[in-house]
């Protein structure tokens, strides 16, 4: 039977970040939510249990974290494209969907965030 698509995902990956251009989004860190969707090449090996076979989501999670507190972020939009990065390099991916999130802006809604889908040609 083969198989049609497989993904990772990270729902609301929470930390802190210095992110925003007024001037009250400059005493401190805000919180950032993060929504991923990796999607994997569909003819991956069967990991059969074999950590090799597959792509390590915990140094994925690690490099998103350092590299949005390594700075201050203006802009969620270009902080989202900065993440993209991380990505480059892994062949196993052939398409992100990200979603950052500021959950602290206005009462009244959840969160105010910015989303971008990108797909590779490998």
């Amino acid at each position: 039977m083969p198989l049609m698509g497989h993904r990772i995902k990270f729902n609301q990956l929470s930390f802190p970040v210095s992110i925003g251009v007024l001037p009250h989004e400059r005493d401190g860190p805000q919180t950032l939510l993060i929504d991923l969707e990796i999607e994997l090449r569909p003819d991956m090996a069967d990991p059969v249990e074999d950590l090799a076979n597959v792509l390590n989501y915990d140094g994925i999670r690690t490099r998103i974290i350092e590299l949005a507190q390594a700075r201050h972020h203006n802009l969620l939009e270009s902080l989202a494209r900065e993440l993209l990065t991380i990505f480059e390099d892994e062949g196993l991916i052939t398409a992100v969907r990200l979603s950052v999130q500021k959950p602290d802006v206005y009462a009244d809604t959840a969160a105010v965030g910015y989303e971008i889908d990108y797909a590779w040609e490998r």
